[in-house]
């Protein structure tokens, strides 16, 4: 998509020409140079199209079925992946935050799995800080490891 034409037309900078006299222009001349452009913004448009439905997976094809435009494809996906952004930065801030050791784990992987739940946050643009991290999984360590940490001076 990286061809300045289509690029162009699907973030809106080449906008769909519109009909308009230009300087002394007749009203013939402005038809004509509008026919041309409209065929040129036209044949960038459909190459956009074409490649933004051959791009997607069946799901996503629904959101853009209703649009006219390639930028209007593109600006309804923008909408709804931020939309689901938002929506997945507070399923996985939740998990995190919910998040216990379970007893089939052992400790490894129960880091693990925070690691993980943190490392989704920051791909999401909300990372959480290390000692936050550091913070839940010592909290989360059950209680056979209060003793490491009371000695730590980190249980009380």
């Amino acid at each position: 998509m990286n061809a300045a034409e289509i690029f162009d037309v699907v973030t809106g900078k080449s906008k769909k020409p519109i009909l308009a006299k230009i300087g002394n222009e007749t009203e013939d001349e402005a038809r004509k140079r509008h026919s041309v452009d409209f065929s040129i913004w036209k044949r960038a448009d459909n190459k956009a199209q074409k490649y933004i439905v051959t791009s997607l997976d069946e799901q996503p094809l629904q959101y853009i079925m209703n649009c006219d435009t390639a930028n209007g494809m593109w600006n309804k996906l923008l909408s709804v992946y931020e939309q689901m952004s938002d929506t997945s930065i507070t399923i996985v801030q939740q998990k995190f935050y919910r998040c216990t050791m379970d007893p089939k784990d052992n400790i490894a992987g129960h880091i693990s799995k925070l690691e993980n739940l943190s490392r989704q946050l920051k791909q999401l643009g909300e990372p959480i800080s290390e000692s936050m991290l550091i913070t839940k999984i010592l909290m989360t360590l059950p209680d056979s490891y209060k003793a490491l940490l009371q000695c730590m001076g980190l249980n009380e």
